[in-house]
């Protein structure tokens, strides 16, 4: 348990929230590059981006640099099934970069975790 508030210190935080990131001109970067301190985030990809956006972290992501992020299910032209959020443990939110090289206006959400 933890010794600050009585709790197992396994427990997630009871405190967070969520961000939206919009790339412009194929890149972007959590929080519009504004720090948010937190404990850890889950990234993923909207649904209808139409190209794969890369994540890095603490630097640029480019076409060859960064994980791709996964897309939903694609059968023949339509998306069925919403991809798994990626666990991302980390200490400030603006050091997620996004770069998607076929689609300039992608989507990218975040839920994070404050401490």
């Amino acid at each position: 348990m933890s010794k600050y508030d009585g709790r197992l210190a396994t427990t997630l935080a009871r405190t967070g929230g969520s961000v939206r990131v919009t790339l412009s001109s194929n890149d972007g970067q959590g929080n519009g590059g504004t720090s948010l301190p937190c404990k850890g985030c889950w990234v993923q990809a909207a649904d209808d981006n139409s190209d794969v956006v890369k994540m890095n972290i603490g630097a640029a992501a480019t076409a060859i640099l960064g994980v791709d992020l996964a897309r939903p299910y694609i059968s023949g032209t339509t998306a069925s099934g919403a991809a798994q959020p990626l666990w991302v443990p980390i200490s400030d939110v603006s050091q997620l970069y996004f770069h998607s090289v076929g689609d300039s206006s992608a989507v990218i959400d975040i839920t994070y975790l404050l401490g």
